[in-house]
């Protein structure tokens, strides 16, 4: 399998769209297109930004087969097993689902967060009114 195999290959198994790719590395969609009529590879300085796009390492991308540090990927620090899991579902949905998702996240924390915010500031203020004796 080539790159522009893979990377095809790739998109659709991830439900990304080639418009999404060209948007998020700064190309026009008739490179894309190119790359899959002809069968050719995306030039070098792309394939770095590709593989962050897909999500993919490198050596994946370049040759088909993950290296054995990159099979043992550890989660990012300070992310908790819910946050690994929402992550990973959320990695799972097309683009449109994700983009949707965050909204309908943003909706649901604001009143939390604001609620929050509001109690620290209760609580700020009641430590700077207290009386020095």
């Amino acid at each position: 399998m080539t790159i522009c195999e893979r990377l095809f290959d790739e998109l659709e198994r991830r439900n990304l769209t080639a418009y999404g790719l060209c948007k998020a590395i700064g190309l026009n969609t008739s490179a894309t297109t190119a790359w899959k009529k002809n069968g050719t590879d995306p030039p070098a300085k792309y394939i770095a930004k590709i593989s962050e796009f897909l999500g993919c390492s490198l050596s994946y991308l370049l040759t088909g087969e993950e290296t054995e540090q990159e099979t043992k990927k550890t989660p990012a620090p300070g992310i908790s097993e819910n946050g690994r899991e929402m992550l990973a579902l959320y990695e799972k949905l097309p683009e449109r689902k994700q983009v949707l998702l965050l909204g309908r996240l943003q909706e649901m924390t604001t009143p939390l967060l604001d609620d929050c915010r509001e109690k620290n500031k209760v609580s700020a203020s009641g430590l700077s009114g207290e009386k020095a004796v």
